[in-house]
């Protein structure tokens, strides 16, 4: 047997583009949101009204992400490289992977996975760029802080390379890895020609103790072989949904 061909697995963007990560939880977790807080106008002795903000909060319980994989006494003993550790490696890879599929995509949770944000969050079609604009205008009307970006599948990427800014003009909305200026980043883990724009850190990934990789020498050996077992528990929220908007490109 020759070197391993590792499996081909889409890029993580999620980290890159501000995702806040929350790692060492213990128990349930609830994130608490603030709302803003309210001042009015009031005469010169007239009573103050309350402005204390209200508090809402996003929930966050362990769901395990888990796989196992047997490998063959003999293959290991075999082959040209460390088969053990390449497989070891690729299933903390598939591990992340699937992460990221789950909160970039748009199945409703249930009480094993969380729901995708383009469930959370439904895509509207988008035709142009001063559609594109539009949504984003959406999000700064939220008074969204943080640095917004856009997250697109392979798809929304090669629409907007090809999207002229308008009628007259030759400017593509996607130049230079950025849509009309604001840093971007695609993924296969996006579905169809979705795209997320916002302030990402509003995306919320909870895991608990860290990822578990267990080496079995004993469940197969009867068998010849070694069995990989790796475990996680991780949760997603969207802790403030109105700093975000999807859309779905033609």
């Amino acid at each position: 047997l020759f070197d391993i061909l590792k499996p081909l697995r889409a890029k993580n963007v999620l980290s890159q583009a501000g995702a806040k990560f929350m790692s060492g939880l213990v128990g349930n977790v609830q994130v608490p949101v603030m709302s803003k807080s309210n001042v009015t106008w009031e005469g010169e002795t007239a009573t103050a009204k309350d402005g204390a903000g209200t508090f809402s909060h996003v929930t966050l319980s362990p769901k395990r992400l888990t796989a196992f994989v047997d490998i063959s006494k003999q293959m290991i003993a075999q082959d040209s490289v460390d088969v053990e550790s390449a497989i070891r490696e690729d299933l903390v890879n598939a591990i992340n992977s699937k992460l990221e599929e789950t909160v970039l995509g748009s199945a409703a949770g249930t009480a094993t996975q969380p729901a995708g944000i383009f469930n959370v969050i439904k895509p509207s079609a988008v035709a142009d760029f001063a559609a594109l604009v539009t949504k984003e205008s959406d999000v700064e009307d939220a008074n969204v802080i943080g640095e917004c970006k856009y997250i697109l599948s392979n798809k929304a990427k090669a629409a907007l390379r090809a999207m002229a800014k308008g009628a007259k003009s030759t400017e593509l909305v996607y130049e230079n890895g950025e849509v009309d200026g604001t840093k971007a980043f695609n993924t296969s883990n996006v579905q169809a020609s979705n795209y997320l724009f916002g302030d990402m850190s509003s995306l919320v990934i909870g895991t608990w103790s860290g990822l578990d990789l267990i080496v079995d020498p004993y469940t197969q050996a009867a068998k010849g072989a070694v069995r990989l077992v790796v475990n996680m528990y991780v949760d997603f929220g969207v802790a403030r949904p109105e700093t975000l908007v999807a859309g779905k490109l033609a």
